[in-house]
Order: structure tokens, then sequence, then C-alpha cells
């Protein structure tokens, strides 16, 4: 039985091998069936209640954050598939941290499933379109739609649905001048440049990197 560190995600669930080290990215529904393979050593994320030894989603997020960005002030967003949530550091130590699951609602995972139903390129994502004013991913996949049924290219009014879940990130980390971004849409070019100010991707493994970090610490092997 393999020893692991776990994220477990919405959608997808990270792990890190704790003997052989490396780390892998496992759809959580699969995951769910691969379950018994694996010795759980500490385990953070929304699909983790029934593993005794858990750490919160924003301790991890701020832990990963520690071991990574080698600043004593930062700003640190995740976006997952279900929420956001983020931590605010200043003279290295943290002075807020919070998430939104309203605002956040499904984020990710609609940036996924749209993205997919389309078929749309990121390489072909217009920078240049307007911004549309949305209060979560659910409701911005609406106008989206709405946009889409008056004529608009499907490329178009899926920029402007980016630049508006953007916006509310922006808005909710009290609009940073350099943000550093957690998760899955580290690797999504266009949602990056549809922010307003500069954003340092540090990859989906910025919780796992937290854990280890716990884990060590409190003497694991």
């Amino acid at each position: 039985m393999k020893r692991i560190l776990l994220d477990g995600g919405t959608a997808y669930t990270k792990v890190y091998f704790l003997d052989e080290g490396g780390y892998q990215i496992i759809p959580t529904r699969r995951f769910k069936e691969l379950r018994d393979d694996f010795e759980v050593e500490l385990a953070t994320g929304y699909n983790v209640s029934s593993y005794p030894r858990r750490v919160n989603e924003l301790v991890a997020l701020a832990e990963g954050g520690f071991a990574l960005i080698d600043e004593p002030d930062f700003t640190l967003l995740d976006c997952g598939a279900r929420d956001v949530k983020y931590v605010r550091v200043e003279g290295g130590k943290i002075v807020e941290m919070d998430w939104n699951t309203e605002c956040g609602a499904f984020t990710g995972q609609i940036i996924e499933l749209l993205t997919n139903y389309f078929h749309i390129s990121l390489d072909k994502v217009p920078r240049e379109a307007k911004r549309i004013p949305v209060t979560c991913g659910v409701l911005g996949m609406t106008k989206m739609f709405d946009l889409i049924a008056g004529g608009a290219p499907y490329e178009e009014a899926f920029s402007g649905f980016l630049k508006g879940i953007a916006h509310n990130c922006f808005l909710l980390v009290n609009r940073p001048r350099k943000l550093y971004l957690s998760g899955g849409l580290c690797e999504n070019k266009a949602f990056i440049e549809s922010f307003e100010c500069s954003v340092i991707p540090l990859g989906r493994f910025v919780l796992l990197e937290g854990l280890k970090r716990c884990y060590f610490r409190k003497g694991g092997d």
C-alpha cells in the first residue's frame, strides 16, 4: 500500500507519494475507486472528511505559499473547481485568509466545461473582448450564453466570461499589484491574462506542498 499526502478536490485529486516521491493528478471519481490502494497520512480538500488526519485547506494553502514563495509579502489565490480561496501575508505573517463559495461558485469546473463543450482553443481567445459583469461562475455562464445567442463568437463570449471571473477574484483579494495563483487554472493562459495585475502561476500542487511542510514539521517519515 502506497503512503500518500492527499489534496482531495471536487473534480481532481492530487497526491504526493511519500516513499518514492513524485506527484499524480487523478480524476476524483476515479480516485474513489482506487482509494483502498493508498494509505493517506495527511489530507486536505473538499472530499477528505473520512480521513482522521486532516489539515484545513486555507492552512494548507498558506503553508504551500511559505514553501514556494521567497518573499515576506504576498497574496496567493487558489482557484478550485468548486470555490476560490486566498491568503495574504505581510512581513512573513498571515494577515488575512478566506474563501468564497458564492462569487467563486464552481469557477474552475465551469471554465473547464465551457472550454470542452465549445471546443475552444485557448490560443484563439481574443484578449480585447469586453468583460462580462458576473457574480459567480454559474450566473456568468448564463450571460455568456446570452451573448452567443445574440451572435457573438464563442471565443469572444468566453473571453468576456474569463475577464468577469478574474475581475471578481481581483476584487476579492484587494487589488494586489502581483498575485500568485494556485490550481488548475495556472495552465489556462487566457485566464491568467484576464487579470488586471501581474499573475505568477505556481501550479496544481501548492496545497500538497503545504501538506508536506505540515507533515514533516510534525515528524513524519
